[in-house]
């Protein structure tokens, strides 16, 4: 059995607000292993995401705990969960949260930059990664000069430039026609193949879950296995 990279353990969530209580899901258990592929899909407002903020460590459950390569992700300060991310972890989201005012280059640069890497080092691996993403025509080039699916692709070579060991997706092709969704899924699947990264990604699409290695579903609380 490979590596666990990622465990959630009893994992639960509830907000209040007030006297208004409301459980998202309790008890969840989940392990991603080294390389593997994982989709997460249930209905809006099940906790797809909330779950996925949970094992991030963007967020806090209100029960149970999460191990980053074997070590307990809450009880680190903020600082230090912050920099475990940026060296163990990559993100895609739904809408591309590219940085504006800076190119496709400077935007894949950014994690290396926070890192501590210099610029002139961090570069070549930003370059690299555009390359592999069909993109070294537009290293110049900001977000509001590029397609929606180019600011998708940049997305993901900006999660895999710190080589990380587990990329977290939440909803990455929500946002793209049918055809720029499934050639941005598969460019991610390649990717993580290629570079031996294991995956996490929430969807409502059972044919882009269907390509992972696995799916789970979020269903009243509880996660199940989704059968195809």
């Amino acid at each position: 059995m490979s590596e666990i990279i990622l465990e959630g353990s009893r994992l639960g969530k509830t907000y209040q607000e007030g006297d208004m209580v409301t459980p998202v899901f309790s008890g969840i258990d989940i392990q991603v292993h080294a390389g593997e592929s994982i989709a997460i899909l249930g209905a809006s407002g099940s906790g797809k995401s909330t779950l996925l903020h949970l094992l991030a460590g963007l967020d806090r459950p209100t029960e149970g705990e999460v191990r980053l390569m074997g070590d307990d992700f809450y009880r680190h300060t903020e600082a230090d969960k912050g920099r475990l991310r940026n060296r163990h972890l990559g993100f895609i989201y739904q809408f591309h949260h590219l940085l504006p005012e800076f190119t496709a280059l400077e935007n894949v640069m950014m994690p290396l930059l926070i890192n501590g890497m210099s610029p002139t080092k961090a570069i070549l691996p930003a370059q690299d990664l555009l390359e592999q993403v069909g993109l070294s025509h537009r290293l110049v080039h900001k977000p509001g000069e590029l397609s929606g699916g180019e600011r998708q692709r940049v997305a993901v070579a900006r999660a895999l430039v710190n080589r990380p060991a587990c990329v977290l997706a939440d909803e990455p092709t929500g946002n793209l026609d049918e055809k720029t969704a499934e050639d941005v899924f598969n460019l991610l699947l390649d990717l993580k193949q290629h570079h031996q990264t294991a995956l996490i990604i929430v969807t409502h699409d059972q044919r882009l879950a269907d390509k992972c290695g696995r799916s789970l579903e979020l269903f009243l609380g509880q996660i199940r296995i989704r059968q195809s």
